[in-house]
């Protein structure tokens, strides 16, 4: 949110406060905007903030809440000193110019539940930390919408998401039949997320929902019911996500396996039957459903406003658009260049066209290289799951090449699944390696000359 000096009547005391003694959340200034509120009261990075008008924030949800007023009290532990109080007034709106070292001051909320279908159990040792994390946080689900099952949920997180208007909230529900949901989720208490579901859209709380579907386990007349429970909960189910059952190498209980193409283009016309008659919530199918089918995606009106993107549910056909509007030509001064673009199975199915108009513009040469995702195995063959290891293996040194990767592949550290950073993964293949998010960036990184897009969507290919 932006930020501005503090109003001309600004105040602000200074006072010691007594030495705290109880665990409090851990809410650590990770930077401080220059020439903001924060900054002209002397916070620094490494401060911690310990309460805001005597209440300990949980998180910057509780922040934000909490400074959204005109007198402030604040008790600060510096990182070097005793603690202290900075009382001060400001505009109601007035951001602070606070960012801290994570959104979450008290411990993540994990999932309790031991999913047939887990990716976190069936991930190989030895990649990122965070891929082990079994995040089931309410407050993620509302911040950044991670979906959550609702079973870990207590009242007093209850009381505070409909007190806080924590809407609306993503939830996964993979079925409503009480003894599926128990199987699903080997939990014998599983029902207590769609209790809670109800509750929560009962006190106008919205969420947008999905579906795991399974073979032989919850498709079928299983989906169907689920849906229509779902529907029959109001208006405050927003939308309703299909996505397909996702297997590794490591995946063994024996009621989980892939869906055939045959399977993924039945739940398609499932759902489309559903759209074309008495549906009243949106339901979509996500895209990997229509590239194991082989079916064509949908135009980009099926997606609405695009509402589960981050959930695999419009990307592709996001990046379909995209590639088709851009102009491609490549500058005068330009030197010709040979580019290998990277990409997972479900890539090698809608990439190819961009690559052919590519190589119809002179002095390029491109190669479209579809790289077998060996440390999951199963039917992973989505970009975001490559691993830089397969990438060196499979392609082997490179120089002179450019090679382009997908950002969905990379943190923020610009390192992948397998710990492989993007200097690694130069010194593998012994050539430049570019990190590109949609179609304009492989046609930059193929050193074309593209205007800026329009309009700016947030997304990355599947």
């Amino acid at each position: 949110m932006p930020t501005r000096p503090p109003s001309k009547h600004c105040a602000v005391t200074i006072g010691h406060a007594e030495p705290m003694r109880v665990r409090e959340p851990d809410a650590v200034i990770a930077a401080v905007e220059p020439g903001s509120i924060a900054e002209q009261l002397g916070l620094r990075p490494g401060d911690r903030i310990r309460r805001v008008n005597d209440q300990p924030p949980r998180d910057v949800i509780d922040w934000q809440l909490w400074t959204a007023c005109e007198e402030l009290d604040l008790l600060v532990r510096p990182a070097e000193g005793a603690e202290t109080v900075i009382s001060f007034e400001k505009d109601e709106h007035e951001d602070l110019g606070i960012r801290f070292h994570g959104d979450l001051f008290t411990p993540l909320r994990v999932c309790n539940n031991g999913c047939l279908f887990c990716f976190v159990v069936q991930a190989p040792p030895g990649l990122r930390p965070t891929v082990y994390v079994k995040d089931d946080d309410y407050r993620l689900s509302f911040l950044h919408g991670h979906f959550i099952t609702l079973t870990n949920l207590t009242e007093q997180h209850f009381e505070r998401i409909v007190g806080q208007g924590l809407s609306p909230l993503h939830v996964s529900v993979h079925a409503s039949d009480p003894e599926v949901r128990r199987v699903l989720l080997d939990n014998a208490k599983a029902q207590t997320g769609w209790d809670y579901l109800t509750r929560l859209v009962a006190a106008g709380i919205e969420c947008h929902t999905q579906i795991v579907c399974c073979p032989d386990v919850n498709n079928g007349a299983v989906l169907e019911q689920t849906i229509d429970d779902l529907e029959a909960l109001g208006d405050g189910i927003l939308s309703i996500g299909v996505v397909p059952v996702g297997l590794t190498r490591f995946q063994n209980h024996p009621a989980m396996r892939p869906m055939t193409p045959d399977e993924a283009a039945a739940v398609i016309d499932q759902i489309d039957a559903r759209r074309a008659g008495h549906g009243t919530v949106p339901v979509f199918a996500a895209d990997e459903l229509y590239l194991e089918s082989g079916r064509p995606l949908p135009d980009s009106d099926y997606y609405d406003d695009f509402c589960q993107l981050e959930n695999g549910i419009g990307p592709t056909r996001l990046f379909l658009d995209d590639a088709e509007d851009l102009e491609l030509d490549l500058p005068d001064s330009a030197e010709p260049r040979q580019v290998t673009v990277v990409t997972g199975g479900y890539g090698a199915l809608f990439l190819p066209p961009l690559i052919d108009s590519l190589n119809a513009v002179d002095g390029l040469r491109v190669e479209l290289a579809v790289i077998r995702n060996d440390l999951f195995g199963g039917n992973v063959a989505c970009a975001g799951l490559l691993a830089g290891r397969d990438i060196i293996d499979q392609l082997g040194p490179r120089p002179g090449l450019v090679v382009v990767t997908p950002q969905r592949a990379f943190d923020e550290q610009e390192r992948m699944l397998d710990n492989v950073t993007l200097a690694d993964l130069r010194a593998g293949l012994a050539t430049e390696v570019v990190i590109a998010a949609d179609p304009r960036g492989i046609a930059l990184a193929c050193g074309l000359d593209i205007p800026e897009p329009e309009a700016n969507w947030e997304w990355a290919p599947t």
